[in-house]
């Protein structure tokens, strides 16, 4: 199978914005390389089928650096490249960018062409295959969720992962005690690659993965509610997220980016939801709420 790489030489500044257009555009998420000669300069990459869009995300990605210029912020060269890649070429970069990654006290991310078995510190062990779906772990949001499952699962509970990616969040869940997981996700060559991952963990026979909208997929309450997708996504599920959790039941929500944090922790407020903490790493943020009654 060929992809379309899109790459974007620019600078620390601008890659949260770059990376956040990529997700936007439906790309699993974004490659960060930096420039050891030169600290100023990054380049933000992402990976996409080769179709008709190509040229419309160029004009996007365009036109974002465009405005940023506008701004005053430093996109660096902002110079967009587009490569076609086969397969073994995506994958052999791949092997390059995704290596083994402690998270939190007790989780290990790392791929299935790595050995684990050095980590034996380690008693949460991920293995993933993220082909083109997001969740590595690398990224700060999904982290961020990671360590607030690691904290908040103890054992038992009934979990649903809203936009499950990789499918690495309900895997983790399970790991971690959760007894079982729905995980959902809209795009349905990730919920391919999510069922490839579990079984990959040997949890399939606890999470039923299945591809469609969000909350409207669900018709029950959870003991915990993990949502690791867009802001803009986020926000207007906010005052429905309590009549899917049970009394006490945790939601923890991420893909945020930390200046955004206090708007969310409002809207969960004014919706009847208690915050209990807010977590940042670099420039993203991850909320944890309890539902009161």
């Amino acid at each position: 199978m060929v992809w379309v790489r899109i790459s974007v030489e620019t600078s620390h500044e601008s890659e949260d914005a770059l990376s956040d257009l990529f997700i936007e555009m439906g790309s699993g998420g974004a490659q960060i390389e930096d420039d050891s000669a030169r600290p100023d300069k990054i380049v933000v990459s992402a990976y996409f089928p080769p179709d008709d869009m190509i040229g419309e995300r160029v004009s996007r990605i365009t036109a974002l650096l465009k405005n940023m210029r506008k701004l005053n912020m430093n996109v660096g060269a902002g110079r967009v490249l587009v490569k076609r890649l086969d397969e073994t070429e995506w994958t052999k970069l791949w092997q390059e960018f995704f290596k083994p990654m402690p998270v939190g006290e007790r989780i290990l991310v790392y791929p299935s062409w790595e050995d684990a078995g050095e980590s034996v510190s380690r008693d949460v062990l991920i293995q993933i295959d993220p082909e083109m779906a997001f969740g590595t772990g690398r990224h700060s949001t999904t982290m961020l969720c990671l360590e607030l499952l690691e904290d908040v699962l103890t054992g038992g509970e009934k979990v649903v992962d809203l936009g499950t990616g990789s499918g690495i969040l309900a895997i983790a869940a399970i790991k971690l005690g959760a007894c079982q997981v729905t995980a959902i996700d809209i795009d349905p060559k990730a919920v391919a690659i999510a069922k490839k991952n579990t079984s990959l963990n040997g949890v399939d026979d606890k999470i039923h993965v299945i591809c469609g909208e969000s909350l409207s997929s669900i018709d029950s309450a959870y003991d915990v509610v993990v949502c690791n997708i867009v802001s803009k996504v986020i926000f207007p599920m906010i005052p429905d997220f309590g009549d899917y959790l049970k009394v006490d039941g945790r939601l923890i929500l991420s893909g945020i980016l930390a200046r955004e944090a206090a708007e969310i922790q409002k809207e969960l407020e004014q919706s009847g939801l208690s915050v209990l903490e807010s977590r940042f790493h670099e420039e993203w943020a991850a909320v944890l709420a309890r539902a009161c009654m």
